[in-house]
């Protein structure tokens, strides 16, 4: 009998199983990967069942305000309900910021959820195929639409029930998504750290956290440069140093556990 399948690379077999382990369908699958949809049946049928259960109460509160916060700076959604999509992307900087990734990895793993982790150009992508994860987004997290934009603006649920414990993972995850430690030239000594966003509300939001948790903060408005990706305001909240040590052996921000942090 005829085979109906293509014959591929062990690199290309290897490709299609690791995407259908991570919950991928056969339809995105062949889309990546520009293969027939019965051969990546062909390979896959052994792999492919989709793992869209997260169990979310495997992780501390702490824990789970840091994929909040991770989300809120550097994630969204993609969901189709007439297929049964729900993904959560969330994107790092693959020169800077691997140990990040590592941690949020390390996260998933708790919750015995396999997740999509790919190099992107310049980029380290995370998809997470759960309806689990993003109804746990969204208890906290909203997402409107601009009509004068693609960009979609995060509105903060709820911030006021949230436990400390709960808001202190919160700004390690946007601290390590959106947020820049400042440090001298010797990397000996950190200054504070910067958080820029476009979104006027998440940031006043954002201070009012911070206050709750006893910290001071100042904001103003990032000066634009000429060819500036956008010409929107860009907000940013600077927390100082001395407000920080009030509380930053608390914060999950690896990036304040790098070198020079003292």
């Amino acid at each position: 009998m005829k085979r109906s399948y293509r014959k591929l690379s062990f690199d290309k077999i290897e490709n299609i199983q690791m995407l259908a382990k991570v919950g991928l369908s056969l339809k995105e699958i062949s889309a990546e990967l520009d293969v027939p949809k019965t051969t990546v049946y062909h390979y896959a049928k052994n792999y492919c069942k989709k793992m869209t259960y997260m169990d979310v109460n495997a992780l501390s509160e702490m824990e789970l305000g840091y994929l909040v916060g991770m989300f809120v700076g550097d994630g969204c959604f993609i969901v189709k309900l007439e297929n049964g999509t729900y993904v959560t992307k969330s994107t790092l900087d693959a020169t800077r910021d691997e140990d990040i990734a590592n941690f949020l990895q390390g996260l998933f793993e708790k919750t015995s959820k396999r997740v999509g982790r790919r190099i992107e150009k310049s980029s380290i992508v995370f998809r997470v195929h759960s309806k689990d994860f993003v109804e746990f987004l969204s208890h906290h997290v909203k997402c409107t639409k601009q009509s004068d934009s693609p960009r979609n603006v995060k509105v903060l649920i709820n911030r006021k029930k949230w436990a400390t414990l709960f808001k202190l993972g919160f700004i390690g995850g946007l601290i390590d998504s959106d947020g820049h430690v400042y440090y001298n030239r010797k990397r000996t000594r950190h200054f504070g750290v910067l958080i820029k966003t476009a979104n006027e509300s998440l940031r006043d939001d954002i201070v009012r956290i911070l206050f709750s948790l006893g910290i001071k903060v100042t904001t103003y408005l990032a000066k634009s440069y000429e060819g500036s990706y956008s010409g929107n305001p860009r907000y940013v909240v600077y927390i100082p140093r001395a407000e920080l040590k009030k509380v930053d052996h608390k914060i999950p921000a690896v990036k304040l556990e790098r070198d020079g942090r003292k």
